[in-house]
């Protein structure tokens, strides 16, 4: 009897990763999905908090498989165990608001913290996740009905989930990608039409169809695109050539869901999209709050976190700097705990002066924080560009007030990132 048991999935994307997820559930456990390329030091504080009653895994060392069996030996079991039992009978399915799930967020600062994830919660949010798929029918006359959809996000992360929950319920094939390495392989071996797409995977894309290499892409049709903001002119190109291109905003804390960008006009490339009616939006000194049913039990022993987050009114702060137009169209414009506070009292988003520099070509990666009490920007690009960079700063800072005026710092190496890919601050 796993009732109420936390049962852990350390792997990577496979086919029994998806039976072992619905099977944990149906049985009346609680589903836990842990990025299994963490360092041990990050996955024993997660594993130490969730206690696992047994731990699910491929049995690929991604680092730290030693201390792994060191630590969990007699809980660790193959990802297919289930083939060696008997089908079991659904008496004791979870109910409607316990627990359910519990998904890992990737903070860019501290400790990741457990969401508690319910049946409601994962559920009510599911209409976000479908019905658009009529915009895209409306706009295009495709039949979305016949659509395949392929997984190259990892299944820890809530847009990977709530898509395998999604296209299951509904009929749709769902192809696994478990290493973005072989991602064009995968594709070309699993005709899809759908993909939901990080940044650095859709300019890789973007690439291919601006080289005329669309051949490669094997029917893909139609991006979703989270987690980040996306450079609008790519956006506009690939709308240019025939794709379907939607913007979302969700946080694993929302099941994913808040708003979702269908329009394929020029004038809302910007907004992550319009506000979706499961929930209810209000800002509160400019921070984006939602109240709903997607909205997270909590985190998991954290009370105290939990309490940060929602307040007395149930109104989830998800710490975004946001705008509603009257049309309902959402713009995110920062984060509440990146603002920078200069001594003059002026407050600074990074993300906003970010974004005025997404036009450079030559920038690969870039972060803008406070050093020495000035707005720097540092940059990771080919050494040979540094000058033309520099250039390129220097056009941007004529026209920004002079406390927004950013000083350029060069790093030698890529950026540091979390475990999702996220650049950290």
């Amino acid at each position: 009897d796993i009732k109420g048991r936390r049962i852990v999935l350390l792997s990577r994307n496979c086919y029994e990763f998806c039976v072992a997820s619905f099977g944990i559930i149906l049985a009346g456990g609680v589903l836990v999905t842990l990025n299994q390329k963490k360092t041990w030091d990050e996955l024993e504080y997660e594993l130490g908090l969730v206690e696992p009653a047994l731990i699910l895994n491929d049995g690929i060392d991604y680092g730290c498989r030693a201390e792994l069996e060191a630590a969990y030996g007699p809980k660790l079991r193959p990802m297919d165990c289930y083939k060696d039992t008997a089908p079991g009978e659904l008496t004791n399915c979870v109910g409607h608001d316990d627990l359910m799930m519990l998904m890992f967020t990737s903070g860019t600062t501290g400790r990741s913290k457990g969401v508690m994830l319910s049946q409601k919660n994962l559920f009510s949010a599911m209409p976000a996740f479908l019905d658009p798929f009529d915009d895209v029918k409306k706009y295009t006359g495709w039949n979305t009905d016949e659509f395949s959809s392929l997984s190259a996000l990892p299944m820890f992360h809530i847009s990977a989930m709530t898509s395998l929950v999604s296209w299951s319920i509904t009929g749709h094939s769902i192809n696994l990608c478990n290493n973005l390495k072989y991602f064009y392989r995968d594709l070309g071996a699993m005709h899809s039409e759908v993909m939901a797409v990080v940044p650095v995977l859709l300019k890789s894309i973007y690439s291919d169809v601006m080289k005329g290499r669309r051949d490669r892409l094997n029917g893909l049709c139609v991006l979703t695109c989270g987690a980040a903001m996306f450079d609008p002119k790519i956006l506009s190109d690939m709308m240019e050539k025939g794709f379907f291109v939607a913007q979302m905003y969700g946080l694993t804390e929302t099941c994913g869901d808040g708003a979702w960008n269908s329009s394929q006009e020029a004038k809302y490339l910007t907004s992550v999209g319009h506000v979706d009616l499961s929930c209810e939006y209000k800002l509160d000194d400019g921070e984006l709050c939602m109240r709903g049913d997607p909205i997270m039990l909590g985190y998991y022993k954290d009370p105290e976190g939990t309490a940060e987050v929602i307040d007395a009114d149930g109104w989830f702060h998800t710490g975004d700097i946001a705008r509603v137009e009257e049309d309902g169209y959402m713009y995110l414009t920062g984060r509440k705990k990146n603002v920078i506070i200069l001594d003059s009292g002026e407050n600074v988003s990074p993300e906003e002066l970010e974004k005025l520099l997404v036009p450079c070509a030559d920038i690969q990666e870039c972060i803008v924080k406070e050093k020495n009490k000035k707005i720097c920007a540092l940059i990771y690009c080919d050494p040979a560009k540094q000058e033309t960079v520099k250039e390129f700063v220097t056009g941007v800072n004529r026209g920004l007030p002079l406390y927004k005026r950013m000083v350029t710092e060069f790093s030698a190496q890529p950026l540091p990132r979390n475990a999702m890919g996220k650049l950290l601050r």
